[in-house]
């Protein structure tokens, strides 16, 4: 049930961000938003670990929807940003409960290091002064959750967990490429659709 709650939200939020509508919008998102908390809570989330502090994590990156919802305000911007980078390291700690495996870790880590190279390239010259500082730690963040959520597969074997930080890392591509490279409604027609898919499939890997 929350799933389908969580896609309506979507797109709901989707016609808002079309037509201009910024009730809608932010009525989706945050419906969308608070149907991936409810996954995690139905999927019994408090009685592990594991489990506390991906909900944490959730929570953080709850705050953040809400403070992202206008797309206009620096400050809000700002707050949003270190609202998802402490999001990143609440799942980076959650991973870190499963176990990791050091080599998958280590490889990972070298492949998002270049990779957060790119990105930051790519972003760099359309960033002023106050924003590259938080833009470069937000990228080393979410790179590092990415990596540790790939040194956890050889532990766990849930696919679902690197699964999930990926569609995560690739959602804020979209919204990176909206707020400084090129904004338009088409970043955020498939950046929100996964960005609350790897919500829902973070959500399911406490069960």
């Amino acid at each position: 049930m929350w799933i389908v709650i969580c896609a309506v939200g979507v797109v709901i939020a989707l016609v808002g961000e079309r037509y201009s509508n910024r009730l809608a919008g932010a009525a989706g998102k945050l419906t969308a938003a608070t149907a991936y908390l409810a996954v995690a809570v139905s999927m019994d989330a408090t009685q592990t670990e594991y489990g506390r502090v991906l909900l944490l994590g959730m929570a953080f990156c709850w705050i953040g929807d809400m403070l992202l919802v206008s797309n206009n305000n620096r400050i809000l911007f700002l707050l949003g940003l270190a609202s998802f980078l402490l999001g990143h390291v609440a799942y980076i700690g959650a991973f870190a409960t499963l176990g990791v495996s050091l080599p998958a870790l280590l490889g990972a880590g070298l492949v998002m290091a270049a990779f957060a190279r790119v990105v930051l390239r790519w972003l760099g010259p359309h960033l002023d002064r106050r924003l590259r500082l938080p833009v470069w730690f937000y990228v080393i963040a979410i790179c590092s959750m990415m990596a540790m959520a790939v040194g956890t597969f050889p532990v766990v074997r849930n696919g679902l967990i690197p699964l999930g930080a990926s569609l995560f890392l690739l959602s804020d591509l979209a919204v990176a490429r909206d707020r400084f490279i090129a904004p338009g409604f088409i970043n955020r027609a498939w950046g929100l659709p996964v960005y609350f898919s790897a919500q829902i499939v973070l959500a399911l890997t406490v069960g």
